[in-house]
């Protein structure tokens, strides 16, 4: 940059030095409506840079401003934040209505002038989640973490975790929905996404390990709960009938509430188990517990 200052100034200076030298400047002659205006060559070059440098200085007043933190400046950006509050409004109403493209669109727009940028970036991409744009999602869900403080974090590690489960990014989904059970256990949101991955990536004992804590927080209904749990006890019963160690089903069984090895759906399931591994001395004594339960 300086080298092409000096390099401006060396032929500044020659222009002005040459005609000096030779005693002549040489002159600039000019026609304005009907008036002509003459002037040396000097002068001309001299209220050019003049001219330049006012031009200069009105850009950088012009580029404080545009840039600068305040009203006028939030304004010459489109950043107003009465806009910015229109069209999040505009946006909620269409992400009310299902139109999830429009309203990530909206939200995005708004969040340059919004008071919490963050917020409306979550927003924005978690309607684009929905309307499974999750390019789009993911570059907005960038846009968020940039502002993101300590009050937005959850509310932002709750929207990437949807989008790595849009995007089968389940390994990774789990490390970090692990780490929101740890700290909210009995956040319902935090429970349905984690039931949700287990079942995903099929840890059907973890999803077994969670139902306690979800019937006590009524994060679906009891009815719902109660058909998780059967397909959660009945896939977990599976996976260890063909695991290589053959106690492992009787051992796990015996580890179950007792409320679980007195149900008679589970019993025959693991009777039914039994029989397949070839361990029919375990698959008698379930038949006759099973007889025995009978009115």
């Amino acid at each position: 940059m300086i080298k092409l200052l000096i390099i401006f100034l060396v032929l500044v200076g020659g222009f002005f030095v040459g005609p000096l030298i030779q005693g002549h400047q040489g002159s600039a002659t000019f026609l304005v409506a009907n008036y002509a205006i003459t002037m040396s060559f000097n002068t001309f070059l001299i209220l050019q840079i003049i001219f330049l440098l006012v031009l200069y200085m009105i850009y950088w007043l012009l580029r404080k401003l545009f840039y600068s933190k305040t009203a006028f400046g939030n304004w010459l950006r489109s950043k107003s934040p009465r806009k910015a509050a229109k069209r999040i409004e505009q946006a909620q109403l269409l992400l009310l209505e299902g139109n999830y493209q429009q309203a990530g669109k909206l939200f995005s727009q708004g969040a340059k002038g919004a008071h919490n940028k963050t917020l409306a970036y979550l927003l924005a991409a978690q309607a684009q989640i929905d309307n499974n744009q999750l390019i789009s999602a993911n570059q907005l869900l960038e846009q968020a973490a940039k502002s993101c403080g300590t009050k937005e974090l959850f509310a932002f590690q709750l929207v990437q975790i949807r989008l790595q489960i849009k995007n089968n990014q389940y390994a990774i989904a789990r490390t970090n929905i692990d780490k929101l059970l740890a700290d909210k256990p009995r956040n319902p949101e935090v429970l349905k996404l984690a039931d949700q991955i287990y079942y995903e990536i099929g840890d059907y004992q973890a999803v077994i390990d969670i139902l306690p804590i979800m019937y006590k927080t009524n994060v679906y209904s009891e009815s719902q709960l109660d058909q998780f749990k059967s397909v959660a006890y009945i896939k977990r019963m599976k996976q260890l009938s063909i695991d290589s160690n053959p106690d492992a089903l009787a051992k796990w069984w015996l580890a179950q509430p007792k409320e679980i090895r007195k149900n008679a759906i589970y019993q025959k399931a693991m009777a039914s188990y039994f029989e397949q591994m070839g361990n029919t001395a375990e698959a008698e004594k379930m038949q006759l517990q099973i007889a025995k339960n009978k009115p």
